[in-house]
């Protein structure tokens, strides 16, 4: 930061800020100009070229479920967790945005620290500096030909303090990528000891995770509507990794894909063209259509087999033989992880199920642009365009449905479909175990007459009953055979309105 007292000015002044809701300083406005001056100084005495950076700041963005905290509690609560780890002083303020879709904190903070005892030079002497701040060791040496003293040049009257030794060296760590790290980590650990227990907790970015970050578009930033583009084309790839992810694509093949496919290659083109956005749209289209040809071939695996039923849901499908009760010795207790298979089951169901909406828009696409290939001749025009038309809205119609499978996951309390699926593929492992070691102990000494109770109602369909793929696939089919039988007999079937009015009988 280059303008400490007009920044600090900007983020705590109401005239300037439409939605302020409060401010907190660790130090006093005196402090904030000693500072300023300090490293005016030491700038000018380095020589260095480039801007004077008096002061650094942090921009940390709030969930919404904050808005409902008082706001300077939470403002100070957020700069003290930041002072008592660093030991630095700050000013902090609590806004919105403009569009009241933002909540955020500016936080600036001191890279010195002010000393406990202050040191103060006094001139014995006038003292004489020309215009770059420079001792000189005569008047004359300042004075112009007319004998006036020249602009930007000053004198330090005897008995004045010309130095004061007031802060320390400025802290090394603070222009480190590990110490931005370290404050995101602290931060985010603060801010979700603060949220609701209904609320997905906060996460880190990883660069190995299979999604892609956005861009900040900045105040009146002349490249606004490439960047939006860019963002555009990264939303599509994290929603086609949700839709991956539901489909039972491993995370380690989307990974491998963003990283060999994505990563690498954008490393590639910078180091040959230098940074070019088309470049990047470029390259994520092509990595978007090797994952979609992975999912394709994943499905087809899948298809093959004979098997809609992925999970292996061992948990519903096991024998439950009742034998003779006997002496049993205590009977195995489910895991807390196990318990919650359940209930994560039920949000992968609802994944699927909007996944095989998204299937049926990509098929529809494909005949649609089949049947538009084959429209040929001068006459098509008008059809052509119906057609592309139809397409556009079956995209859109995919965009939404992509965009829903992160919805679900955030409202089943999940911070991403990726996060989910780790935590449901660890419950339906530890519930298989459990339902693994129950079956053994119910084999051996049989079930009680309290579990013969609790465990009446269900009928269960047995993983012994489905050992080949032509067995699963008469038990998938059965609803269509169904299905055939309703709409046969309603092409039978006497029509409401002819039977009242007698006619057919």
């Amino acid at each position: 930061m280059h303008d400490l007292k007009g920044r600090i000015d900007y983020i705590s002044n109401p005239k300037r800020q439409e939605h302020l809701y409060a401010v907190y300083d660790t130090a006093d406005m005196t402090f904030w100009r000693e500072l300023a001056n300090e490293n005016a100084r030491i700038y000018k005495e380095s020589g260095t070229s480039g801007k004077c950076i008096e002061g650094r700041e942090l921009i940390i963005a709030l969930p919404e479920p904050l808005t409902e905290l008082n706001p300077e509690k939470l403002l100070r609560g957020v700069v003290e967790v930041f002072k008592d780890k660093y030991g630095v002083d700050c000013i902090a303020a609590l806004h919105h945005n403009k569009k009241m879709t933002n909540y955020h904190v500016h936080l600036i903070f001191s890279e010195r620290k002010r000393k406990d005892v202050v040191n103060e030079k006094i001139a014995s002497r006038n003292m004489f500096y020309d215009e770059n701040g420079k001792h000189v060791r005569i008047k004359k040496e300042i004075l112009d030909t007319d004998g006036n003293i020249r602009k930007g040049c000053y004198i330090i009257k005897k008995g004045e303090v010309y130095e004061r030794d007031i802060f320390s060296a400025k802290d090394k760590q603070f222009k480190s990528k590990a110490f931005l790290k370290e404050a995101k980590i602290n931060m985010m650990d603060y801010i979700n000891t603060l949220l609701p227990k209904s609320y997905p907790k906060l996460t880190l970015y990883d660069d190995e995770e299979i999604y892609l970050p956005m861009k900040k578009i900045g105040k009146n930033n002349p490249k606004e509507a490439e960047i939006k583009e860019s963002n555009n084309h990264r939303s599509s790839w994290n929603q086609m990794a949700d839709q991956a992810l539901v489909e039972g694509v491993p995370i380690a093949d989307i990974k491998k894909i963003r990283r060999e496919n994505v990563m690498d290659e954008v490393r590639k083109s910078i180091k040959e063209y230098g940074r070019n956005p088309s470049r990047f749209n470029a390259i994520l289209i092509r990595a978007m259509q090797r994952l979609k040809y992975v999912r394709n071939r994943f499905r087809d695996e899948i298809n093959s087999a004979g098997s809609e039923l992925k999970d292996d849901l061992l948990s519903v499908n096991e024998n439950r033989l009742e034998m003779q009760k006997p002496l049993t010795p205590e009977k195995p207790v489910e895991p807390e992880l196990s318990k919650k298979f359940n209930k994560y089951y039920a949000v992968h169901k609802k994944l699927e199920d909007t996944d095989k909406k998204i299937q049926k828009n990509e098929k529809k696409v494909e005949d649609l642009k089949k049947e538009m290939s084959n429209c040929k001749g001068l006459f098509k025009r008008k059809k052509i365009d119906n057609l592309a038309g139809e397409i556009a809205d079956e995209y859109v119609k995919m965009s939404k449905q992509r965009a829903l499978l992160g919805r679900i996951a955030v409202k089943a309390g999940f911070g991403s479909v990726e996060e989910f699926y780790k935590k449901y593929e660890a419950s339906k492992s530890s519930h298989n175990e459990y339902i693994k070691t129950l079956k053994e102990w119910e084999n051996k000494y049989g079930k009680t007459d309290d579990a013969k109770a609790k465990n009446k109602p269900a009928k269960i369909v047995q993983v012994t009953d489905i050992k080949s793929p032509e067995q699963r696939e008469s038990l998938i089919g059965r609803p269509n055979k169904k299905k055939e039988i309703v709409n046969a007999n309603k092409e039978h079937a006497i029509p409401q309105n002819k039977r009242d009015r007698g006619i057919g009988l």
